[in-house]
This record gives C-alpha cells, structure tokens and sequence, in this order.
C-alpha cells in the first residue's frame, strides 16, 4: 500500500511545480466574475475555494477515483485503505486552514465532485475529518526527504552552485545539530577522497552530490523510522497531529535543505523565465479551453453543439472519458462542472502543452 501511495501521491500535481498551481488559481481569481458570477447562480464557498485555493492533492484523488475510467465509475479501483492512506489532507477547501496546529487541516484534501466517496472510504476505514491514516503520515514524510535532498542535488547538476556551497550553508545553519554533523562529516570524507581522483570541477560536483544523497536520505530514513515507533500508539488512538519529518532528530535537516533550494535553485533567474513562460502558457491555454468548454449553442446542454470550428476542435482534444463524466452529469451545477474540466488532467500533460503552443 505504501509503495502504491508513493506512486500516485504527486500525479494530479500541475506542470511548473508550485507555481504552476498558482497559475491555475490566478486564472480564477482573475475570472472569478466570469467563471462563477456571471448567467449562473452563486456557487457554494467550498465549489469556488476548489479552484481559487487549488492544489494538487485533490486532483490526485479525483484522477485515480473518478477519472480513470473503463466500465464503471470506480476509477482505478483502489481499496478503501489505499485511498485514505493517499488523502494527505482531510478538509474541503473550505475548511482549510494554513496555520492549523492538524497539519492534515492546511490544506484542502478533496474537491467536492468526490466529497461522497470521501465519506464512503471514512466509513470503511473508520476514519473522519482530521485524520489520517497511519501510513500516510510516512508517505509525506518520504515526499519531504526527496524534494528536499533532491532539489539541493539538481541545484548543483545544474551549475547553479557547487557541492563546498551545500557543505558551508549546513555547516552555517545547521550548526551543533547531530544529524547535519553526520551527513556533513561523512558527505566531506568521500569529498576528500574524490579530489585525489583526476576528475574536472563538474565531475567532482557530481559525485560528491551523489554521495551526499546517499548519506542525507539515509540519515532521514533513520531518524523518521525512530520518530515513527514512537508514534505509532498515537497514530493508532488518532491522537497524532505533527508531521514525521520535523518531529524526528532531521528535522534541521531537512528543514535547511528546503531553505537552500529555496534561495539558490527556485529563486534563480533563470529558473524564474521557465516559471514566467510556463505561467502565461497555462493562462493561455485555459482562456482557450474556457473557450472550447462554454461557447454552446445551448448554454443549459453540455453535449450541444461548439459555436466555433476552434471551440469545437479543441473540446475534442480533451480526453474521451472526462468529456464523458463532464456530458454524464453529477448532480453537481453545470458551472462547476465546466471550471472542473478545465481544470482537468489533459492541460497539465505536457504532450497537450506542446499541441496547444505550437498551434
């Protein structure tokens, strides 16, 4: 199960990482008028934070329980277990809060097109608002081990800084901290080793890097197992509200692995020009498949006809079986229906990018 969540955790994620989900909530918040005002009854709060507040979490539950679909309306047909174990975040949009002391409460972990196979998998699993289960809590816990390790790794394949920056910021930062002393010690002793080897500035960056990889993760696996056992009663009385990470001894860690790829890798420029180009393809393309989506010649029938030859193209572009669920109905107000589409899977696969810009 917990393989299967790794796996999956990340896949409703939209491209450019972060900032490619605040490109889909800036084209909202920029037609909200439009989008939820205008020819259409006031949608509930929840309806409208599920676009203004998105977030890949939900996308991912909705990708694998209700998009996936073959011949019925199972998705992937993942266990109860496997789906509440991959809800990382227990409230809807508009209950999350970002300073709640329940991390599973920062964020919102459903849209409200899935609210009721939610309450199905709670009633299975025995679970409810604010909890989460057990494995769940190492699934995020894995995430912040990679990104973190990861992030500071690309920073320097990339020649954005070297391997004596990443030692000289922990040593900076992370300073009397046991676990960073560790990896710090142990990351420098190969490094001193790889300098006896002819090998150019580049090579020596790199295999430095790798090694440290191997000894940061190893740390972190470490240190979150011991964090786990001693949890684990709490996880199982549905007491615990923290997250493994930074309740374990990598905590300092991970958490100046984050602060440096933050400030050398996501705020270099020229990682900022792909973020600012991404940004106004994303915005592009939803103005187009907004387009594609609404322009009806019968505003109330999903399934009429586009009013444009483009329109019509591009509806036709989006994948057969979200057009189905989309025509199917829901139960659930055509309008919001409409933004969930565009706010689909097919946009953020970069084969539909690369179509859609070249055009």
């Amino acid at each position: 199960m917990l393989g299967a969540i790794g796996l999956a955790h990340d896949l409703g994620n939209a491209p450019f990482g972060h900032q490619g989900e605040e490109s889909i909530r800036s084209w909202f918040r920029s037609n909200e008028q439009k989008v939820f005002r205008e020819g259409t009854d006031e949608l509930p709060t929840a309806m409208k934070n599920d676009f203004l507040q998105f977030d890949g979490n939900p996308q991912t539950f909705r990708l694998l329980s209700r998009l996936q679909i073959l011949n019925d309306n199972f998705g992937l047909n993942l266990t109860y277990g496997t789906l509440a174990a991959l809800t990382k975040y227990t409230v809807p949009s508009d209950r999350a809060n970002k300073k709640s002391d329940n991390a599973s409460a920062r964020k919102f972990g459903f849209f409200q097109s899935e609210a009721d196979i939610i309450e199905e998998v709670r009633q299975e699993t025995g679970l409810s608002e604010g909890l989460r289960h057990p494995l769940t809590f190492i699934m995020e816990a894995c995430d912040d081990m990679a990104y973190s390790v990861l992030d500071t790794e690309d920073a320097v394949k990339k020649g954005l800084v070297s391997f004596s920056d990443v030692i000289t910021h922990l040593k900076h930062h992370g300073k009397d901290d046991a676990s960073i002393a560790h990896v710090i010690g142990k990351s420098e002793s190969k490094y001193s080793e790889y300098r006896c080897e002819e090998l150019s500035p580049a090579e020596l960056n790199d295999v430095s890097m790798q090694m440290f990889r191997v000894y940061a993760i190893g740390q972190m696996v470490g240190d979150v197992t011991k964090a786990f056992e001693v949890r684990v009663p709490q996880m199982l009385e549905c007491t615990y509200r923290g997250e493994l990470m930074f309740d374990s001894a990598s905590a300092k860690l991970c958490e100046c692995l984050k602060k440096f790829a933050l400030d050398h890798a996501f705020k270099h420029k020229s990682v900022l020009v792909i973020e600012l180009r991404g940004h106004n393809v994303l915005i592009g393309l939803m103005d187009l498949l907004w387009e594609a989506i609404t322009e009806r010649e019968d505003s109330k029938d999903v399934r009429s006809k586009r009013k444009s030859p483009f329109a019509r193209y591009a509806y036709g572009r989006i994948s057969e079986n979200y057009r189905r669920i989309f025509e199917a109905g829901s139960g659930l107000p055509i309008r919001y229906r409409e933004a969930q589409l565009l706010n689909g899977h097919d946009f953020r696969d970069s084969r539909f990018i690369r179509h859609f810009s070249v055009q």
